[in-house]
């Protein structure tokens, strides 16, 4: 039942016409309602529901009740028709497109209310007033397609962002009034619609939108002129670095998203993506260099990711859509980013480099680049190891080009223990490249290092200097060639009091042992126990000497000797010099003493390294003390007594071959100016026979001290390469007791199993050449170590 305030006559026209000045603006004043007779449905249901109430409030007031009896005539057959029709009526009304929703008749609305509601109770028109709905949501959609499709389809910018403004205002402007409608039919989606949701009844909300969607959003005309617009107005953002489509992209992603339409938008989004990236990179590859290709995908990278998040719904999709650039800018150009990854290497630009990593990582392309890097490395490394003309600073490239690649695996490939590995890999090639020469040039290097010492760095970079050099020592193969030539250094060293730094000697010396464990440094260790040993026998004999020049017998100069067990040290050339009488007799003196406490020991003099400090009373220069070798002092003592000697008369008076005493002499007369205390005729470099030699009456030093036995501290190339030798000796050695050592184990092993064996065995000192290790094999057949089993290829076996 309703009450009279609920519904006061027949339905009115929705949109009424606006009241004049004075009157009451709504949908007519309440006197104009009385006086008006009622009529239909409404005045029979406001009358009983009038006299209803009157009898509940004389009941409630403790009255006498009076029996309810109804004056209202019967209902008209044909009222329910006639109402629906009107209700429909002014719903179409409320859906069309060119109705003003500001000069509707709220009265009006309540009226339309009632009526839905009387409806639907008192004759059950649920189902008609829906599928009158219907008809009326198809037509206003219609109509607002149809607009839709009339609009201008120019191509143009300004027209498409026209259209797409449109498509949202016409949107906006349907939620307004779907939602005005769901008010007025409340009834209708209460009472009839949702009760009949879970059998597939669709309430005014979800049908409105449906239709709004079927003839719109999903028409294949409309649909495509949307994401046409849309694209166009994403791509203008990308070309102009403006987002003033924004606001217009946000209306129509709330549009789609409502409607569960987004997925032909993102299709679409990545579709232009894709087209414009693939349209650009193919322009900027060939106009920009790497360096610079690599910055703009950064930056439009950068730009993408935030424009994704503004544009596109959820993660997947604003994922997608950055893979979908780095497709186009990256995947598709990588070989050509590679291709360009040697010229960013060698232009150490770590900036790029950084880049170049970080972008083919995100597209699972580092396999080439790793490829290349290795390739590159080897490359370069090899180009400076093959070239000859720099062995005196190859180490201090290789070094320099190991901290330059080391910097580019932290600061650009974040320390990639992959690439690393490719470094080291390329490094231990490329050292290995020229055979055991790197192994000797780091022993070289080490020696200047060590010599220098403390004199042109500081203990903390004299110890980061033999730390790099030793990263070099771990990739060389040739370690017993490195340990040959640096035991050759370290003596000369020792012996000629050449070491900056005792503590750097032990140092490295410590890192030595750890590397290659102790049998590695054992003959160093003896060498430097024989100098501190030496030491203690000096200090005995001086003590004898100072007792002797006490009881009057006159010493004509210092002496100091080492005392070397010959196991351990280098070999040196023995000459059978002319020593002066008085150098003589102290050496025997020295002999007689060392042998009174160690009997059975024999001493062999090794004078090539012997030193001498003379002082010399020069014409110009004046007195000089000249630190000279022991063959050196040999040759200018002669001078005492001679003014003029022939190179003949001072082979004959000294005692030295030819080799070495033109090699003295060349060091007197023939090096630098101010160390050139003799004076040759005819002038020139080479020693020959018949040379004349005095001593250099316009050499001028401005030092007290002048040292001229720096010859003693280079190896000849004669002393090179029998060095070179001697550990190929070795090797045959080692190979041949690998080799019985195998047989004895196995008593009988195949050839490529015992080839396999001996280079394990032998690796950690050197790499074998498996031609060297098959002649040994041939060789200890005929020394009968080893058989050959007769009827078995290949088969060996140990001979007893």
């Amino acid at each position: 039942m309703l009450s009279s305030s609920q519904y006061a006559g027949p339905l009115t026209a929705l949109f009424a016409p606006k009241a004049p000045a004075g009157a009451h603006s709504g949908g007519g004043s309440r006197t104009e309602r009385e006086d008006r007779p009622s009529t239909g449905l409404a005045a029979l249901l406001a009358a009983s529901a009038s006299s209803a109430t009157r009898t509940d409030k004389s009941a409630s007031a403790g009255t006498r009740s009076l029996p309810f009896h109804s004056s209202a005539p019967p209902l008209p057959k044909d009222w329910a028709p006639v109402e629906r029709t009107a209700l429909l009526r002014s719903i179409r009304q409320l859906l069309g497109p060119d109705n003003d929703k500001q000069d509707m008749n709220t009265r009006s609305f309540g009226s339309l209310y009632d009526a839905c509601r009387t409806l639907i109770v008192h004759a059950d028109a649920g189902q008609d007033i829906f599928d009158g709905l219907k008809g009326a949501l198809q037509r206003a959609v219609g109509a607002r397609a149809s607009s839709l499709r009339a609009a201008s389809s120019d191509p143009k910018p300004e027209a498409a962002f026209a259209w797409l403004d449109s498509l949202a205002a016409t949107w906006q402007d349907w939620c307004d009034r779907i939602e005005l409608v769901r008010s007025v039919l409340s009834p209708l989606d209460q009472n009839y619609l949702l009760p009949r949701k879970p059998s597939g009844v669709e309430p005014i909300r979800d049908l409105a939108m449906r239709t709004f969607k079927e003839s719109i959003v999903e028409d294949a005309e409309l649909q495509q002129r949307l994401l046409t617009a849309v694209t166009l107005a994403i791509n203008t953002e990308r070309q102009t670095d403006t987002a003033n489509h924004r606001d217009r992209h946000a209306a129509v992603l709330e549009m789609l998203l409502r409607l569960d339409s987004y997925s032909p938008l993102e299709a679409a989004i990545h579709e232009s993506t894709s087209e414009f990236y693939q349209k650009e990179a193919s322009a900027l590859t060939e106009s920009l260099d790497v360096a610079k290709y690599l910055g703009y995908v950064s930056q439009r990278l950068s730009q993408e990711e935030e424009r994704a998040n503004a544009l596109l719904h959820g993660s997947a999709g604003q994922v997608k859509n950055v893979s979908v650039v780095l497709a186009r800018l990256v995947s598709d150009h990588s070989l050509l980013l590679v291709a360009g990854f040697p010229a960013l290497l060698q232009a150490n630009d770590v900036a790029s480099l950084a880049r170049l990593y970080a972008l083919l990582s995100r597209v699972s392309g580092l396999a080439d680049l790793k490829t290349a890097w290795a390739t590159e490395l080897r490359a370069s490394g090899q180009s400076m190891v093959l070239d000859s003309s720099i062995d005196d600073t190859l180490i201090e490239r290789i070094l320099q080009y190991k901290a330059r690649t080391d910097n580019i695996v932290k600061e650009a490939f974040g320390a990639d223990s992959e690439f690393t590995h490719r470094q080291q890999e390329a490094f231990e090639s490329f050292i290995n490249a020229r055979g055991n020469r790197v192994a000797e040039l780091i022993a070289k290097f080490l020696d200047v290092k060590l010599k220098q010492g403390n004199k042109t760095m500081t203990d903390a970079e004299l110890e980061e200097a033999l730390d790099d050099a030793l990263v070099l020592f771990r990739y060389t193969h040739d370690k017993d060639m490195f340990e040959e030539f640096y035991k050759r250094s370290f003596a000369k060293r020792l012996l000629l009091n050449r070491s900056a730094s005792s503590d750097a000697e032990q140092s490295m010396l410590l890192k030595l042992k750890d590397e290659c464990g102790a049998a590695f440094t054992n003959k160093l260790e003896t060498m430097l126990k024989d100098i501190t040993l030496s030491e203690d026998i000096m200090k005995g004999y001086e003590m004898g000497e100072a007792r002797a020049k006490a009881d009057g017998r006159e010493v004509s100069f210092d002496f100091s000797a080492h005392v070397l067990t010959q196991a351990h040290w280098p070999t040196y050339p023995q000459s059978e010099l002319i020593i002066p009488s008085d150098m003589a007799a102290v050496l025997e003196r020295f002999k007689a003493y060392y042998q009174s406490r160690n009997s059975g020991r024999r001493l062999t003099w090794a004078h090539s390294l012997g030193t001498c400090a003379l002082k010399a009373n020069l014409p110009r220069a004046g007195e000089k003390e000249l630190h000279v070798s022991t063959y050196q002092s040999l040759v200018m003592l002669l001078f005492n007594d001679e003014e003029r000697l022939r190179y003949e008369q001072i082979k004959e008076r000294v005692g030295l071959d030819d080799k070495e005493l033109r090699r003295t002499l060349q060091s007197l007369a023939c090096g630098q100016i101010p160390t050139r205390v003799l004076r040759k005729d005819p002038q020139g470099k080479d020693v020959n026979d018949g040379d004349c030699f005095v001593v250099n009456p316009a050499l001028k030093n401005e030092r007290q001290r002048v040292r001229i036995n720096q010859i003693q501290m280079a190896d000849t190339v004669e002393e090179q390469s029998s060095t070179r030798d001697r550990v190929m000796f070795d090797r045959n050695m080692i190979v041949d007791a690998a080799v019985v050592r195998i047989l004895k184990a196995k008593k009988q092993i195949r050839h490529a199993e015992l080839i396999t064996e001996v280079v394990d065995a032998t690796k950690s000192r050197f790499a074998p050449d498996i031609r060297e290790i098959k002649n040994r094999i041939e060789t200890l057949i005929d020394r009968e170590y080893l058989e050959r089993v007769e009827g078995e290829r290949g088969l060996y076996r140990y001979v007893a």
